[in-house]
């Protein structure tokens, strides 16, 4: 079936956005973002769209280099994340995450009709099941 509009992404209205009068083809961005397209001899649409891949993401903000989630460096250093909730959400209380008695059971029984497991494949106390 036809790709919905809603699923559409247009990369070239995020550039115009962030880059105003500045020039929007394929080769300008992959140059600002230092994308490698030495590759590309001559225009092929399977090429295009990986190169178009790696620029949403820059577009995007970039990849995500280590474990920092976006917080500044010094956020880092102090070991702490500063979180502002959105306004826009209300509060939610966490739900509970604890199964029930009957749905442990369900599992026990649902365990017990699997064979050969993927954990239990040389396990030397047996299956890991509590």
């Amino acid at each position: 079936p036809p790709v919905g509009e809603d699923r559409m992404i247009d990369t070239l209205a995020i550039a115009r956005t962030q880059f105003p009068g500045a020039k929007h083809s394929l080769d300008a961005l992959c140059t600002r973002f230092g994308i490698d397209r030495s590759h590309r001899t001559k225009h092929g649409a399977l090429l295009d769209a990986e190169l178009l891949a790696q620029l949403y993401i820059e577009l995007r903000g970039g990849k995500q280099i280590g474990f920092s989630l976006g917080a500044s460096q010094a956020a880092n250093d102090d070991h702490t994340l500063s979180f502002q909730p959105r306004a826009d959400r209300p509060f939610r209380e966490p739900r509970p995450h604890a199964a029930s008695a009957e749905e442990k059971a369900r599992h026990r029984d649902f365990i017990t009709k699997l064979s050969n497991p993927l954990w239990d494949q040389g396990h030397p106390k047996g299956p890991l099941m509590s």
